[in-house]
């Protein structure tokens, strides 16, 4: 990996890793994953390196892997794990290839890339496009930055032109709204954000008023939106390093303070128990979300 000369401060990595800033410092002093600088004023610096290092720990922290396992990997083992939970995913249905698509954004020509992506949209639909051919790529891309094949802002514009395809789909909807409302909350990171927008598409051609907004938000934004506009279906995207135990207990009490039906949490690999009396379901892909949403 090659340093870049710009520094990030915890509160950054917290925002792009979905990693609390004491989690982060915890896992330093035990493990010594990172190793930042400080300030004049003792605040911690972390250069790209690091913070790359940590989105890479995160990946495969939420793909299951224990922080004493990962803590053991040198950089190079650690992306040869990470390019492992990738692979899958590359080719979606079998059938995608990620290169063209990528050589196009890497110029970055808006008008082309759209272009080359609304093609997918025209033959499976949006959904199925997403689900076969958008979120594999934004993958291919994290991966891609990581192993500095492509610059971050590459992959940034690889995001933010699939992000614009996702709301301009959704903006063209016409179906009738159902009676009912759904709220799309983020407590975690910004690397999910376009799972949460593909969400609000679905839910919305289901007919459901739909709750969102951009940036994270905290439990009491939560029931202030609910007292302005009551729902009872939640997605709630949380920091991956909380504890599965915490997270079923939160969801479990706001469910019941709320009087919520379905509760969906988004990037969690512990799916084998119901955590709320069948109210709660836990899901790690896009594909698993959309049979969420489908069963509403």
């Amino acid at each position: 990996m090659n340093a870049g000369s710009r520094t990030y401060s915890i509160k950054d990595l917290e925002s792009f890793c979905g990693i609390k800033a004491h989690t982060i410092r915890m896992w330093e002093k035990r493990y010594g994953i990172l190793t930042p600088d400080r300030s004049d004023s003792n605040i911690r610096l972390y250069s790209e390196d690091e913070l790359k290092k940590l989105i890479t720990i995160s990946i495969l922290n939420r793909n299951g892997m224990k922080i004493s396992k990962i803590a053991k990997l040198d950089d190079s083992e650690l992306l040869r794990e990470v390019l492992k939970t990738g692979s899958p995913e590359d080719n979606g249905n079998g059938t995608f290839k990620p290169g063209d698509l990528i050589i196009s954004a890497l110029r970055f020509s808006e008008e082309e890339f759209r272009e080359n992506l609304s093609r997918f949209v025209r033959e499976k639909g949006l959904a199925q496009a997403y689900l076969d051919v958008f979120y594999p790529l934004m993958q291919k891309a994290r991966v891609l930055w990581l192993t500095d094949c492509i610059s971050k802002p590459q992959e940034q514009f690889i995001r933010h032109v699939i992000k614009t395809i996702l709301i301009s789909g959704e903006i063209s909807l016409d179906d009738p709204l159902n009676g009912k409302s759904a709220a799309i909350i983020n407590m975690g990171d910004n690397e999910i954000e376009n799972n949460l927008i593909f969400l609000k598409y679905l839910l919305r051609k289901k007919g459901f008023d739909v709750i969102y907004t951009e940036g994270t938000l905290t439990v009491n934004d939560i029931r202030d939106i609910h007292s302005v506009r009551p729902f009872t279906i939640l997605a709630l995207n949380l920091h991956a390093s909380e504890p599965d135990n915490e997270v079923m207990k939160f969801c479990s009490d706001l469910a019941r303070e709320l009087a919520l039906k379905k509760v969906v949490v988004p990037g969690r690999y512990d799916r084998s128990v119901s955590w709320s009396n069948g109210i709660t379901k836990a899901v790690c892909s896009p594909a698993e979300l959309a049979e969420w949403a489908d069963s509403l």
